[in-house]
């Protein structure tokens, strides 16, 4: 199981993409520990959408 929810995971992606903000900024907002995460989940988005960022799970 993940340490983070598939609905926390995407409003930190969402929260970067369409509000603009940076991923150390993500960081500290969602008090996620380091922004290398948040970079990859927005990369992982990016690439394949949620399939991507949710392993062989559907949430869009």
């Amino acid at each position: 199981m993940s340490k983070y929810s598939k609905e926390f995971k995407l409003k930190v992606v969402q929260y970067c993409i369409e509000q603009h903000h940076g991923y150390e900024d993500a960081s500290k907002y969602f008090n996620i520990p380091s922004s290398t995460t948040v970079l990859e989940w927005v990369r992982k988005y990016k690439e394949r959408g949620c399939e991507g960022l949710f392993r062989n799970q559907k949430i869009c």
